[in-house]
């Protein structure tokens, strides 16, 4: 139960931050925030602090920062233009009232320059890469780095037939015969979602090419090809070899850093391969995670893991939140309407066509857009129920 509730405040604490990146840059620039949210559905508490609420509502899931736009001004104006009431909202000539809040008209989000709305809204991505790397970098300093090492090598398999022996280090992946461009590896982990990626070159017989360097000649590059043999007992294609698994101390305060770094990157590729698996087919709709799964795997992996000790079960909690804090950060920078990444493509064609794109269009575009992720997020929330029950 412990561990549930840690992973539910470590997914709101994730969006929190999100959330603060808007929040932060926006009172910067001068724009009037209304409300800064954790979670949504009815408050259970709140509070009025620089002309700001901040409240915690009742559905642990999402948050927002509403600052002041045009559409809330609009719900106050009188058809006469005269100053008028329509629920919390009254505005005057000089300012507007929000639930006897004042702003000035010149706090609006929309009369800033397009480039302080860009960064209002690229903060929020910003602020969870930020996240990420902080806590990447924590896990780093105490945990290592996972060298991309082979540890042992099956004799009669394609990877001992080609010479490759437990030591030595892969620095590259490429796979079919076509490849121009191998894949870099600099962990473990890149090895693990090469394979993902490439199950389908596995399945067809390969080959695959492996650049690594020999530890047992002094460290030389070396290439070779390996072809995947069919192993009757697991009934798939194998070439023989297992890697890494276990954590090096890092060299250096720079090396920690750019693994923490590294750490970011490899999440956000790890979401640009399954979105691209997703569209080829290689990946299917049960492999999608929504909150409710998130919540359950943090919660389940945190679990298992405090049966080692408080350390693992932290680094565990950590490693989770790299990751969803990473994912959560590219995710929101696609083009989408609706998405920061939506609303920051309306920006940037303002920016370079020096027009402001019709408030109409716009508002149709990001209703049609909300449309359709609340429907995503209904799917992916009645998936996760479904594979839960599984």
């Amino acid at each position: 139960m412990l561990s549930l509730i840690i992973s539910i405040v470590a997914l709101g604490a994730i969006i929190a931050f999100h959330e603060f990146g808007h929040f932060i840059i926006a009172r910067l620039f001068g724009v009037g925030v209304i409300e800064y949210a954790i979670g949504m559905g009815p408050r259970i508490w709140s509070r009025v602090s620089g002309n700001t609420r901040y409240s915690l509502r009742a559905i642990p899931f999402g948050g927002y920062c509403m600052m002041l736009s045009e559409d809330i001004a609009d719900q106050g104006k009188a058809e006469d233009g005269e100053a008028a009431a329509m629920s919390d909202i009254i505005v005057t000539k000089d300012e507007i009232i929000y639930e006897g809040r004042h702003f000035g008209k010149e706090e609006q989000f929309a009369v800033k320059p397009a480039w302080q709305r860009f960064l209002v809204i690229l903060a929020g991505p910003v602020f969870n890469f930020l996240l990420a790397f902080v806590l990447a970098v924590i896990i780093t300093a105490f945990t290592g780095i996972d060298r991309p090492v082979v540890r042992e090598v099956e004799p009669g398999m394609p990877a001992a037939s080609a010479g490759i022996e437990a030591g030595d280090t892969i620095t590259a992946l490429a796979a079919g015969r076509l490849s121009v461009r191998p894949q870099r590896i600099e962990t473990a982990r890149d090895i693990m979602l090469f394979m993902n990626v490439h199950q389908d070159v596995m399945a067809e017989g390969g080959p695959f090419s492996m650049y690594y360097l020999d530890e047992n000649d002094g460290g030389a590059r070396k290439t070779a090809e390996l072809i995947p043999v069919y192993d009757e007992e697991l009934g798939r294609n194998r070439l023989g070899f297992s890697y890494s698994g276990i954590n090096e101390k890092a060299g250096s305060i720079g090396e920690i850093l750019y693994y923490g770094w590294y750490d970011v990157r490899f999440n956000m590729r790890t979401s640009i391969e399954s979105i691209r698996m997703l569209l080829t087919g290689k990946a299917s709709t049960s492999d999608l995670m929504g909150p409710v799964r998130m919540v359950a795997t943090m919660d389940e992996s945190v679990d298992t893991a405090a049966s080692y000790g408080l350390f693992e079960a932290v680094m565990t909690l950590l490693n989770l939140m790299v990751l969803i804090s990473s994912s959560l950060g590219f995710m929101n920078l696609l083009p989408i309407p609706a998405l920061d990444g939506g609303r920051l493509l309306f920006i940037f064609l303002e920016i370079i066509t020096r027009g402001r794109i019709p408030k109409s269009f716009e508002t149709r575009i990001n209703w049609a857009g909300t449309l359709l992720l609340l429907g995503l997020m209904a799917f992916i929330l009645f998936n996760d129920i479904i594979m839960l029950f599984r």
